[in-house]
């Protein structure tokens, strides 16, 4: 008996650090290729989520974390911390501007449609999201020219929150909590606005809210993959490859703490390690690309726009907004290992009750 247990802990062990070097999985959005979902079906319940190989990833990763929380310290002595307001954040303009507009287009050219809706006529906003009307075709392609200037930054920013806005009412405010970077990149432009970015405060935050909403997204995707494994585990179904041979339901487990864990420090990283996390993940969503095709080279266009701006800028009044004021390492490692835990257990407590809401207003004829 004790031996069968150390052999399925090693088997635990080996899944999470070769699914922690070949994490494509964790980065395909599930809802994109597993065909239609049925939201208001109840996520798994907690007793099954809290499995063994769970708190096996919760120790290890957290470890992980705690020890990147160090080091990120001991480097900031080094690297001093830049926020918002210098010379890069018009580089950093240009970037997410250029890729909102790419990718306003290739929404009006129905590039970034599932496989699956054989009767689709376009997205509205994210590959899943299709049979779009005419005029939200020339929705996608007014945003695509006015996010390029300044001055029309706030119709750009308008016409981002209508595409968002209509998929709130097709699919429900809950769904849409996925994509809560779509709100931080339409508040991003807003406040790019030339008159409102010399007389708001609030706009010297432009790139905290792009990495925050980002962070929060993925983060949440992330939740999901622990409490709806079976959307994962249809993926899995069709890319087998990618699992390294390791079962389906350990895969979801571990590709979940993956991808929080590497989104958590887009919220609390320092100078050198949130840019490190932005080209790991950057990196994992290119190489997951050859794999899962053009809906998610197009798909994951604002994502990647937020990660190279994430780069460019570096640390912003976010991190330090989040982060301990404590600077040295081990009491880093300690402060973040706390926030850590904290932050993964009020957001799988939040998606329970959430959705447990959503559901609940959907059958009351509320939503």
């Amino acid at each position: 008996m004790k031996h069968g247990l150390h052999h399925l802990q090693r088997r635990h062990y080996l899944a999470v650090l070769a699914l922690f070097f070949f994490p494509n999985v964790a980065y395909a959005h599930v809802k994109w290729f597993c065909g239609p979902i049925d939201a208001s079906l109840p996520p798994v319940p907690v007793s099954q989520v809290l499995s063994q190989l769970f708190f096996t990833c919760l120790v290890g990763f957290a470890g992980l974390v705690a020890l990147g929380g160090g080091l990120d310290a001991l480097l900031a002595r080094i690297v001093p911390a830049t926020c918002e307001g210098d010379r890069r954040g018009i580089v950093v303009d240009v970037v997410v501007r250029v890729g909102l507009a790419v990718y306003a287009v290739c929404l009006w050219c129905d590039l970034a449609v599932v496989l699956w809706a054989d009767d689709a006529t376009g997205s509205v906003l994210t590959p899943e999201m299709v049979n779009r009307a005419h005029w939200i075709g020339l929705l996608q392609l007014m945003i695509a020219g006015m996010v390029l200037v300044p001055r029309l930054s706030l119709a750009a920013s308008a016409g981002l929150l209508m595409l968002f806005a209509i998929g709130v009412a097709r699919f429900g405010p809950f769904y849409m909590i996925d994509y809560l970077f779509f709100v931080g990149l339409s508040i991003y432009v807003a406040l790019g606005q030339p008159t409102l970015r010399r007389q708001l405060r609030l706009a010297s935050w432009r790139v905290s809210i792009l990495t925050g909403s980002l962070s929060l997204s993925l983060m949440w995707t992330a939740v999901e993959k622990f409490l709806f494994p079976q959307w994962t585990i249809a993926v899995l179904l069709h890319h087998p490859g990618i699992t390294a041979g390791f079962p389906f339901p350990s895969v979801a487990t571990i590709a979940g703490f993956v991808e929080f864990s590497l989104s958590f420090y887009l919220l609390i990283g320092r100078a050198v390690l949130v840019r490190v996390v932005a080209v790991l993940l950057a990196g994992v969503f290119v190489m997951a690309m050859p794999e899962f095709g053009m809906v998610d080279v197009v798909g994951h266009i604002p994502v990647l726009v937020i990660l190279v701006a994430t780069l460019l800028q570096g640390e912003t009044r976010l991190q330090q907004l989040f982060r301990s004021k404590e600077s040295g390492p081990w009491a880093s490692a300690r402060a973040v290992l706390i926030r850590y835990v904290m932050i993964l257990t009020v957001l799988m407590c939040l998606y329970y009750g959430l959705h447990a809401v959503s559901v609940w207003a959907d059958a009351n004829g509320l939503l």
